[in-house]
């Protein structure tokens, strides 16, 4: 393992730290109201579900591509927590709102600084979609490399048919082809989920199963949740 590896995109990164800059322009403020209002009164509540299901106290979880950290400021006091993302203007934010009990990694989910087989659990919430099928193909073995045996994972990943994409997708279409305003909401989504066999057939190439598979009101149909193990036989609920 390279600990010291960057991820392979420079623009990439430059893309995330102006993400995570403070807004600029009323476009662009709006959509930060709403993405806030989405983190905290959809993503988390759904998120504290799930990890207080599948993680006793104390876990060992990692938060890959942590971004701010509102959505998991509930349960960090909890468990031991590692908080990844390779922007460092989303490490500020992460730290502004945590209380330095969560251990902050910069650095790229393609080679991870973590101990093989020592995390109880891996969450990332909005991230797969922004690589290509070939980059997830060398992200989940890092997973799996990091997990425990049956360790699990809980992936929030917006399908192709989520009202986020519909919705974000028309907008981007108003602003730049249109009114030809050459406006960025987001970071690029490359790969979007187009069925529960999509994704089933992404994650088995890295021997992950996925046990829970949820998409609908509870988020307004924004992402389909899943829950995927390592090492399991058993089949999708």
């Amino acid at each position: 393992m390279n600990t010291n590896q960057m991820p392979i995109r420079k623009k990439e990164i430059e893309d995330w730290d102006k993400y995570w800059e403070n807004p600029k322009g009323i476009t662009n403020k709006l959509y930060g109201i709403i993405a806030n209002f989405y983190r905290n009164k959809l993503i988390k509540p759904n998120l504290n579900k799930i990890i207080k299901k599948h993680f006793p106290e104390k876990s060992n979880l990692l938060h890959a591509g942590c971004g701010s950290g509102k959505v998991d400021k509930d349960f960090t006091i909890n468990h031991s927590v590692f908080a990844l993302d390779m922007s460092s203007n989303a490490l500020k934010v992460y730290r502004s709102i945590h209380n330095a009990q969560e251990e902050i990694i910069q650095g790229t989910i393609f080679s991870i600084p973590i101990k093989s087989s020592s995390l109880d659990g891996i969450y990332h919430l909005g991230v797969m979609e922004h690589f290509s099928l070939d980059e997830i193909k060398q992200i989940l073995p890092e997973f799996q490399r990091i997990l425990k045996n049956e360790g699990k994972m809980i992936v929030f990943w917006p399908p192709k048919f989520g009202l986020s994409v519909i919705v974000l997708n028309t907008i981007h279409l108003i602003l730049n082809k249109i009114l030809r305003l050459n406006i960025k909401l987001h970071p690029d989504e490359i790969t979007l989920i187009k069925s529960r066999k999509h994704a089933q057939n992404i994650f088995s190439q890295s021997n992950f199963k996925i046990i829970e598979y949820s998409f609908g009101f509870y988020d307004f149909f924004t992402y389909c949740m899943l829950v995927v193990q390592k090492n399991i036989k058993e089949e999708v609920k």
